[in-house]
């Protein structure tokens, strides 16, 4: 039984946090003619960040919760969520951050 709900809990992690940020980030991008090198470096940010924001969402589902409405809200913006989930990222978030600011 604990491993069904830690597969529940890692597809709504994924699904509710992790997709919807990435795809944020990659839509905004998209809209605002960034290179497509930029896009794949973010596309391959989320995918890097999915397994540590899945981590901490299990440690602390407050923070999943605040940080999903944040987001929803528009009061958190994704990359940042993405940047500091997966530090290795921050060269990619700081390529998109002048694309990001357009829209």
């Amino acid at each position: 039984m604990p491993q069904i709900f830690g597969d529940l809990i890692a597809w709504l992690v994924a699904a509710f946090l992790v997709n919807p940020l990435t795809a944020e980030v990659q839509s905004r991008l998209v809209a605002a003619n960034a290179p497509p090198a930029i896009v794949a470096q973010v596309a391959a940010c989320g995918a890097a960040a999915a397994p540590l924001l899945l981590q901490r969402a299990t440690e602390d589902p407050w923070w999943a919760i605040r940080t999903g409405f944040a987001t929803w809200i528009g009061t958190l913006q994704p990359d940042a969520v993405l940047g500091q989930a997966a530090p290795r990222c921050g060269p990619a978030m700081q390529a998109a951050r002048p694309f990001l600011l357009r829209n």
